[in-house]
């Protein structure tokens, strides 16, 4: 449930926290705001806080102002001309021509506006329960005319009022019960487009002071402006024995705490004088509603707001790059199918395990596409598909793009490669810097990975004295799934019947996935798991085959896939057709012990991140156009944050998730939202449910912005949509 809670006493300007459930008494703020100016002194000096060792930030509140919620008179402000504006928008497919609702940043003279493109607009806001009982909708826009505007909350019946030519501020009343708690669709129409939005207020006890309403960091000081009884809210994740820090430099200013988890727990401190925290411990794993309020003073500048965790800043391990690198992708490899990431899996897989124990396993990888296609130009140009554009099956990757090929030659390896997959060719765009290059499909040779990685080995063998970089592309758990032995015995031993040996494409029975049989179902499943357990045996066979050639441990092994597949979950089998996490989420281990340590990542990763991970690795300087980021550093222990990972389906749809909190976005419609502890096969879309406000909006935030602009992100500059850089807000002028 999201509440706003202000806190009425404290006992120290220091609180470590309470982890009971408490319901203080909201108290609404009277006046208005002033400020944005920095004193020239503080009224009392600030308090030192008690040492307590080692900590680092994980998460900067101050970073992240972007995704922060305003509160002002109670009420929840909407600011129009900044980019955290996106956060409240919905967004269709670009790649189709769909224009934006609101044109962001935009400015009206010296004011900051976000732009209706049409005649009519929505925006999509979170409200406390407070908040939606006051019933009160104010905004501050400019039309060029006197114009009749009206507002439709909810879809209910329109509310009507008018602007006159110039700024207005305008007040409508909704009745009772239009507004909700959570989730609030409010849309505005107007006789014309063009209006312009400086701010709108909901369920406020009075109009915010315009100079100031939107005003929520001082640049010169690099600090939050919290004014009296105002509050500025974060829906985030909560690292493990995690603390939020901050800095205020004049001791008559406090800052009050509310964080309330997804399940209701709520912890609350004060923040006061300088290294101050609360403990937020007791929320761990769990996403929550993060609320701050200044306190004692007209406005309260609070720095360094993050949340923190002990011990020192980790610096990555950087051995000797390695002379040798093998990449393999396995088509259609789910995650959940082999034991290194889901303990429970059927299919048998020692050489995944043995391999888990003395390397980096990303335990939460996304690919960006459900499907070859798209997958594999995320991964060869490290873009996401809203940036790299290759989006039908008879589209050429662009040449402009530095892919794995040239990567790998500019690290000075002789760069070979065999593919199963058909469309993963030279002639298609991926790659034209292979010194040898053969596709199974396009050469009529064999599909068996064993054929594949046989063929692969032969172009490097004779190179074994120079540096090489070899891709093998897999395709046994892609379909058509043909019976491996001795697997499929044990997994389905004693069927008889039409898909005994295969099922797939090319099988004598098709692959519509219709019409089957239970019993059928249950033996293709078999079929593929015995595909799992047999490529498991060719990681066996590769690492031997290193080994004996003597040159294992100056190898670099990467090992992926480019999506999953649907097994009737949810009626379909195959790929392409949706976003489950049977399709998106896929294993990602890399070995090699001088620069990747045994460990298991579980902040979200996504597959564009594997080629400037690769280059990193090499030496080799990053592509100023990836938009994927070294996972060098998070594999070293650099990250605590959990972050966010990304995928599209074909633009038409999006999903996101962080940590156990899932948001499929279905173009401008409503979201789905899935909690994944309690409903893993995602059966259960809870957008709109109580229980559910808090991990929703601490996905939907990231994923708008990230939508917003999907074209223009890179990580290396902005971070993970989750967990932004200082870059982020400042390269938007913010």
């Amino acid at each position: 449930m999201i509440r706003l809670h202000v806190l009425l006493a404290l006992a120290t300007l220091c609180a470590c926290g309470k982890s009971t459930k408490v319901t203080p008494v909201e108290k609404v703020a009277e006046g208005t705001v002033a400020g944005g100016a920095t004193p020239a002194k503080p009224a009392l000096p600030p308090a030192k806080a008690a040492a307590r060792g080692a900590e680092h930030p994980v998460y900067s509140l101050v970073d992240n102002r972007l995704s922060a919620h305003l509160t002002r008179n109670g009420g929840l402000l909407v600011a129009g001309g900044s980019a955290g504006f996106a956060k409240y928008t919905r967004i269709a497919n670009q790649l189709s021509g769909s224009k934006h609702a609101w044109d962001l940043r935009q400015t009206e003279g010296d004011v900051k506006v976000a732009k209706m493109t049409g005649k009519s607009a929505t925006v999509f806001v979170p409200l406390t329960a407070a908040q939606a009982g006051r019933a009160t909708v104010r905004l501050r826009a400019f039309v060029g005319d006197d114009a009749n505007i009206s507002i439709k909350v909810n879809d209910n019946k329109d509310i009507n009022g008018k602007l006159t030519k110039g700024w207005t501020t305008i007040e409508l009343t909704v009745p009772p019960d239009q507004l909700k708690e959570g989730e609030n669709a409010i849309t505005v129409f107007a006789k014309k487009p063009g209006l312009e939005l400086a701010w709108m207020q909901v369920g406020g006890t009075a109009a915010p002071d315009d100079a100031a309403a939107t005003k929520f960091f001082d640049a010169g000081s690099k600090s939050l402006l919290l004014a009296k009884q105002q509050g500025m809210s974060w829906f985030v994740a909560i690292p493990d024995k995690a603390k939020l820090s901050g800095d205020l430099s004049d001791g008559a200013c406090t800052v009050n705490v509310v964080a309330t988890a997804d399940d209701g727990q709520v912890v609350e401190g004060k923040l006061g004088g300088s290294g101050s925290a609360v403990d937020l411990a007791g929320l761990a794993g769990k996403a929550a509603r993060i609320d701050l309020e200044g306190a004692g003073c007209p406005e309260t500048q609070l720095s360094n707001a993050a949340l923190v965790v002990g011990g020192e800043v980790v610096k990555p391990k950087r051995g000797e790059p390695p002379k040798y690198i093998v990449f393999i992708i396995m088509d259609s490899l789910r995650a959940d199918r082999v034991r290194a990431f889901n303990a429970k899996a059927r299919p048998e897989t020692p050489n995944w395990e043995k391999l888990a124990e003395t390397s980096t396993v990303f335990q939460n990888t996304y690919v960006q596409g459900n499907e070859s296609q798209v997958s594999h130009a995320a991964i060869w140009s490290s873009n996401y598909l809203a940036k790299h554009r290759a989006i039908e099956m008879k589209d050429h990757l662009a040449e402009k793009w530095m892919t794995i090929d040239k990567v790998a030659k500019a690290g000075g390896k002789y760069v070979a490669g065999a593919s199963g997959n058909g469309y993963i060719r030279p002639a298609r765009g991926f790659g034209n810097s292979w010194n040898q290059f053969v596709n199974h499909i396009e050469k009529g040779l064999g599909l068996k990975g064993a054929d594949i990685m046989e063929k692969g080995l032969s172009f490097v063998a004779p190179k074994k004295d120079q540096p090489w970089f070899l891709y093998l592309g897999f395709i046994d758990t892609h379909v058509t799934w043909r019976a491996k032995q001795p697997w499929l015995d044990k997994y389905d031993g004693g069927y008889k019947g039409r898909f005994e040996k295969e099922y797939g494409d090319d099988g004598p029975h098709g692959s519509n996935g219709k019409d089957l049989t239970e019993k059928e179902e249950a033996h293709v499943r078999a079929l593929y798991d015995s595909n799992v357990s047999y490529q498991d045996d060719l990681i066996g066979q590769l690492t031997k085959k290193l080994t004996d050639w003597g040159i294992w441990d100056q190898t670099m092994l990467v090992i992926t896939a480019d999506h999953g597949d649907e097994q009737w979950e949810d009626g379909r089998v195959g790929h392409g057709g949706s976003e489950r996490e049977t399709l998106l989420h896929v294993p990602l281990i890399i070995h090699y012990p001088p620069m990747f340590p045994a460990t298991k990542v579980t902040e979200g990763v996504e597959a564009i991140d594997i080629l400037p991970t690769i280059a990193d690795a090499m030496g080799v300087t990053h592509d100023p156009e990836w938009q994927g980021i070294s996972l060098i550093p998070v594999a070293n222990g650099q990250g605590g944050y959990p972050w966010m990972s990304f995928s599209s389906q074909y633009e038409n749809s999006h999903a996101g998730r962080i940590g156990h909190w899932k948001v499929k976005l279905m173009g401008t419609g409503q979201p789905h939202v899935y909690d994944l502890v309690k409903d893993g096969d995602e059966k259960n879309d809870v957008y709109s449910k109580a229980s559910a406000e808090i991990g929703a909006r601490s996905v939907l935030d990231p994923m708008w912005i990230l939508r917003q602009w999907n074209v223009e992100w890179k990580k290396a500059q902005w971070g993970n949509a989750a967990d932004v850089s200082s870059r982020f807000a400042s390269d938007l002028g913010e």
